[in-house]
């Protein structure tokens, strides 16, 4: 059954992306429900992380009819960009058969993204992680998160004059939040350590704690459990799960027992596709599944 638009925070249509010779997109699809984790998951090199790079606007999506596999693929292309030309300017000829392909979209909420920059689809209220962390290795973890809000008054080199005053509370402001964070992720006590003196399940949270200090209404998460130990794994998810109350969670992860767990909806991806989706009681018994990790002899 079709979701109602007001419960649908991400849809993702007929997303593909070719690397040269290499199909790494071809159709995928998702629809990701609102106040939900909802998990991405499949074999190494089935798409997953291209598929958040085209959503998030990190890639350009390609149209479907770009894939140039060989020299004949060249040459059909080349015909039909013709075929184009002579449309355009002559009509339609009889002999022109082909129709043209959908081209797929992105769309947040009601604001579609396609063709904006990774840095203007971040300030719609999407935020997304990368499976190795980015922070700020000379900064303390506190002020790794005072620099993350959006729209900081302080950022304008006039208003360091003309707006003290306003800066100084907005600077309080994102000060408590940031101790709030810290507080909710339980990692108070490192708050003056710099950032390359952290571990890596420390940085994972550093990470998530500055995605937090943006309010994101959609939070896209790289593997969060990579690298981490079990017990910090479920720490992480644990407050990972809380986020629900306010937000929508779209994480890809390999680590299965973190999947079928804390998932509400799980999608399954292998060749460039979405082969499955269900919840984790469909997934887990879904024979497509089972042979895209197993193999059909399985």
């Amino acid at each position: 059954m079709a979701k109602a638009q007001n419960d649908v925070s991400l849809t993702a249509k007929n997303i593909h992306k070719y690397f040269g010779g290499v199909k790494a997109l071809e159709g995928a699809s998702v629809v990701v429900s609102k106040n939900k984790l909802i998990s991405l998951i499949g074999p190494n090199g089935s798409g997953k992380t291209t598929l958040f790079n085209v959503i998030s606007c990190w890639l350009d999506k390609s149209h479907p009819d770009d894939f140039i596999a060989d020299k004949a693929s060249e040459e059909k292309v080349r015909r039909g960009l013709l075929r184009s030309i002579k449309s355009r300017f002559i009509g339609k000829t009889e002999s022109e058969e082909d129709t043209p392909k959908e081209v797929g979209h992105v769309k947040f909420e009601d604001l579609h993204l396609d063709g904006l920059s990774a840095h203007e689809a971040a300030l719609t209220g999407m935020m997304r992680t990368f499976q190795t962390t980015r922070n700020w290795p000379k900064l303390t973890v506190l002020e790794n998160l005072l620099v993350a809000p959006q729209y900081q008054t302080g950022e304008s080199f006039l208003n360091i004059f003309f707006k003290r005053k306003q800066i100084a509370e907005e600077e309080h402001q994102n000060t408590l939040r940031a101790l709030e964070i810290l507080d909710f992720l339980e990692i108070t006590h490192i708050r003056d350590q710099i950032g390359e003196e952290l571990s890596g399940g420390q940085l994972k949270l550093l990470a998530l704690g500055r995605l937090l200090m943006t309010a994101p209404r959609l939070i896209l998460l790289d593997e969060p459990m990579a690298g981490v130990n079990p017990t910090l794994g479920n720490k992480i998810m644990d407050k990972i799960l809380e986020l629900k109350v306010d937000s929508t969670i779209f994480l890809i992860e390999h680590n299965m027992d973190v999947v079928f767990n804390y998932s509400d909806e799980i999608f399954v991806m292998a060749r460039g596709k979405i082969i499955a989706q269900g919840t984790p009681t469909e997934i887990e018994t879904n024979k497509e599944v089972i042979e895209a990790y197993l193999g059909a002899d399985y």
